[in-house]
């Protein structure tokens, strides 16, 4: 056996990323030499340590990892990239081949599955989960679904992302680290960009190009503000509130 494989791991997530660097850990295979939960961190481990392989969750608490992975091809770097998330949709599948990553790991996989993962990758090789099918990531990819989507900038589809999967404009602001003006100016060019009127054209719009996968209760939510008092129950849910539980002002 040659020399084990550098590894940066990158995972908001305490708990998952302390697992698997004790589970990393327990094979030759590999060797932990960096472990981040931020894009800022990871940016700095990629300087410092040089990792033949980078594991990465794809939202993280600063960014997506797409953007990282992005500014690392424009940069040359030698690491190869794995990505490691819950996301299954064609969209999440093909933004993270398109941007330079070569494995593609769903976290409900197992070790077994990690480690085969990386030695594709390290061998210059494309890995996507057995669970997810080529057509999946070939869908996002088809001209006539792009058009509308190459519209908009990176951030803004890692917005439509967050709001595919039910978040609140508040919960986005939080995650991104940005304020809830700068959530509805994106929300604004969005509807702009893909002449859309409200957050339930999006998520339709969303749905129709295989982003995200938003909760079955979500989207009964997202429904009702066409059904219900509209404004009002559109104001409530991007504001992070229960409509159920805020009255709707009279009508004059």
């Amino acid at each position: 056996m040659g020399h084990p494989h550098s590894i940066l791991l990158v995972e908001e997530q305490g708990l998952l990323r302390e697992a698997l660097v004790e589970m990393l850990g327990m094979s030759p295979a590999v060797k932990v030499v960096g472990v981040a939960s931020t894009l800022r961190e990871a940016r700095v481990l990629l300087t410092e340590r040089a990792p033949s392989i980078l594991v990465t969750g794809l939202m993280l608490e600063d960014g997506s990892a797409v953007e990282l992975v992005r500014s690392m091809r424009r940069e040359r770097l030698r690491t190869r990239v794995v990505v490691l998330t819950e996301l299954q949709d064609g969209f999440a599948v093909t933004e993270a081949f398109s941007a330079g990553a070569l494995g593609y790991v769903l976290k409900r996989q197992t070790m077994r599955d990690l480690l085969a993962a990386i030695e594709v990758v390290a061998s210059g090789e494309r890995y996507l989960s057995p669970s997810l099918t080529l057509e999946q990531a070939s869908e996002a990819s088809d001209a006539g679904q792009r058009v509308g989507l190459d519209r908009l900038s990176g951030r803004e589809r890692e917005i439509l992302r967050l709001i595919a999967a039910g978040h609140t404009s508040a919960e986005i602001a939080q995650r991104l680290c940005i304020s809830t003006s700068t959530i509805d100016t994106h929300r604004s060019n969005m509807y702009r960009k893909l002449a859309l009127r409200n957050t339930v054209d999006l998520m339709r719009f969303a749905t129709a190009h295989g982003i995200g996968m938003p909760s079955a209760g979500r989207v009964e939510q997202h429904r009702a503000r066409e059904q219900i008092g509209g404004a009002h129950v559109i104001s409530e849910l991007e504001h992070g509130r229960d409509p159920a539980r805020t009255p709707a002002r009279p009508s004059k």
